[in-house]
């Protein structure tokens, strides 16, 4: 058995959960329910929390205090759950006071790349893995896409279209991820217009944007939405020999092949070949995280997302920032991250 702890009792890290959830949405509630760990603490800001907490997992134990939590366990497994702005002195504290081998940290990793940067530097020194809750990696539907473009049977991929709301640092992170996740790497974006969104007033803007893949063969066109109106997060994928398209924010999946046309001789057209709904429902991604950080603990897996996996969106953020200042410029995206 592997013990946990849980670092930050916000929604992901325990309020999704509250009240119970048919399948896991929380770290907390994921890890309570995984056998092959125990959840022995949770840290919070607030008495209430641990409240909560009792009423999830039972068999943690709460604390206000980082350090008497550190000092008191022997832990496997960390999960940080906590607002962006604080996590690089707050990973300096873990990795110091702690011999946890695996960190599982939320998204974004930073609020900034120079302290994403200093992260990677932390957990270099420290020799820890750290895994990125990019949470659509952990997804059925996102893995069969990925599989179905890599295995070619679509043939090349040559169009993009994506269509989002709230911000490319918010839903912005998992964006870039999944492309680059089932398709490699964004190389270039160039912005075509800001749309606003309730994100404004956090600094978290929206644009609508083109962009090149790695290697330049394909190419995408990026449209934000104002989540005034509707959240949507939804990609379409053309292939020479078919379509995929993700909907509903990856609950739906439809494969397209290709077919002779019925009336225009020598020309093909487009005809549904499989569609899979309600993908949410048949597995929790929290729980499928959870089960992954386990086999990365016994050595019979290596984290499908990394650190360097994590840090990548906040180098795409950046290039949009930049193209938006010089008023739609074409910018490369630095360098940072191995496609996995």
């Amino acid at each position: 058995m592997f013990n946990a702890a849980v670092i930050g009792l916000g929604k992901i890290g325990l309020q999704f959960d509250i009240p119970r959830k048919a399948m896991p949405q929380s770290h907390a509630l994921a890890y309570h329910l995984n056998p092959d760990i125990n959840l022995v603490a949770g840290v919070g800001v607030r008495q209430e929390q641990g409240d909560r907490l009792a009423e999830v997992a039972p068999e943690a134990k709460f604390y206000l205090d980082l350090g008497e939590m550190l000092s008191r366990h022997r832990l496997d497994i960390v999960s940080i759950c906590t607002p962006p702005h604080v996590r690089l002195d707050l990973l300096r504290s873990v990795m110091e006071g702690s011999d946890a081998p695996v960190i599982f940290l939320e998204k974004p990793v930073a609020n900034t790349t120079r302290e994403a940067e200093a992260i990677v530097a932390l957990a270099g020194r420290h020799n820890r893995t750290v895994l990125v809750n990019l949470s659509r990696r952990w997804s059925y539907g996102a893995v069969r896409v990925r599989e179905a473009i890599r295995s070619g049977r679509y043939g090349r991929l040559k169009t993009v279209h994506l269509k989002y709301t709230r911000g490319i640092s918010n839903t912005g992170s998992h964006l870039f991820d999944l492309v680059r996740f089932i398709a490699g790497p964004v190389e270039s974006v160039q912005v075509l217009r800001r749309v606003p969104t309730r994100l404004d007033a956090l600094d978290d803007p929206t644009y609508s944007f083109a962009f090149t893949l790695e290697g330049g063969e394909a190419t995408g066109y990026a449209e934000g939405f104002d989540d005034r109106d509707y959240v949507l997060f939804e990609l379409d994928l053309f292939l020479e020999k078919g379509r995929i398209e993700i909907r509903q924010g990856g609950d739906q999946i439809r494969f397209y092949c290709v077919e002779e046309h019925p009336v225009q001789q020598g020309l093909t057209q487009l005809a549904l070949q499989e569609e899979e709904t309600r993908l949410s429902g048949r597995s929790s991604s929290i729980a499928n995280a959870v089960a992954h950080l386990v086999e990365v603990l016994q050595g019979r897996s290596k984290p499908i997302s990394t650190l360097e996996d994590g840090i990548y969106p906040l180098y795409a953020a950046e290039a949009l920032r930049r193209s938006n200042a010089a008023g739609g410029s074409l910018e490369l995206i630095a360098k940072g991250g191995s496609q996995s």
